[in-house]
């Protein structure tokens, strides 16, 4: 089983990023260029927290499962929403 750290600091990753990118993208449409170092910065992360999910899942208990399972779902959101460019 999950330590609580352990799923704390992958949400609060999670939540970074995905704050990040919304960021970014907002960014994007009010300047109407994308800065070409940060996009790709915070789509890396989005992808590897992406797979880093996948262990933790394995380990975590149900109430953990539900809180990890809920920034899954967001962080393929965002990055659903960055690769359209929306």
């Amino acid at each position: 089983m999950l330590q609580k750290d352990q799923v704390d600091e992958y949400l609060h990753k999670a939540q970074d990023a995905i704050d990040s990118a919304h960021k970014e993208l907002l960014d994007v449409k009010l300047i109407q260029q994308n800065d070409p170092t940060e996009y790709p910065f915070i789509m890396n992360q989005i992808m590897e927290l992406d797979e880093e999910i996948n262990d933790l899942l394995t380990d975590a208990s149900p109430e953990q499962r539900e809180q990890l399972e809920e920034a899954q779902q967001q962080l393929q959101e965002t990055k659903s929403i960055m690769i359209k460019g929306i």
